[in-house]
């Protein structure tokens, strides 16, 4: 009984450590009026780098969402690199409603293979933000590009950029607190003193 109780708490903790470290992040750049250069706008974003590979800044408006800068250019799209490697990536992607788009996110490995892709056609009178998401099995993502194809060239903005190491964000809600497994762990630790103390 004693070994069974052991293992269990070895068990429940080992899966713990497991998960613990299973981190999901969040952009939604609320507040961060302003125009910013890349270096400006990275330093404010650990865990992630962008790049604008059509210019060099990014815009975010009042209504929290960035744009990048210069606007309406042709090829223009965003690399986001991380600094480990990701199985989950969403970003929320839209328009103006000026013309409509067709709005891609690609995820690439480290070796710059495309492991995932999301696609989505956003109607020209559409002013909504549209959630795409690439995931895989493990963390294998490295980097991920995103960018609308219309009329207008990219004239899309994105917000609420989200990034997580494990393949279902529902994985992150189920991780428990120390607390409770402190709980847990001093339960155990309790039943085998008592069942050590009727045996005796």
């Amino acid at each position: 009984m004693k070994k069974a109780l052991i293992f269990l708490f070895c068990s429940v903790v080992a899966s713990y450590a497991a998960t613990a470290e299973a981190t999901q992040i969040t952009y939604d750049f609320n507040g961060w009026y302003g125009t910013y250069t890349e270096a400006e706008f990275n330093s404010y974003t650990p865990g992630v780098t962008f790049d604008n590979t059509g210019g060099s800044s990014f815009l975010i408006s009042f209504s929290d969402v960035v744009g990048n800068s210069p606007y309406n250019t042709i090829g223009n799209s965003t690399i986001a690199t991380f600094s480990s490697l990701m199985a989950y990536v969403s970003v929320d992607m839209g328009d103006h409603g000026v013309d409509a788009d067709n709005l891609y996110l690609n995820a690439y490995n480290s070796a710059n293979t495309l492991v995932d892709s999301a696609f989505l056609y956003n109607p020209a009178s559409s002013y909504a933000l549209n959630t795409l998401s690439v995931s895989t099995g493990s963390a294998s993502i490295a980097w991920v590009e995103f960018y609308g194809v219309g009329v207008n060239n990219n004239s899309v903005y994105w917000d609420n950029f989200t990034f997580d190491n494990v393949s279902s964000l529902n994985q992150v809600s189920s991780v428990p607190e120390p607390s409770t497994m402190l709980l847990l762990g001093s339960g155990l630790v309790g039943l085998g003193f008592v069942r050590r103390k009727f045996k005796g």
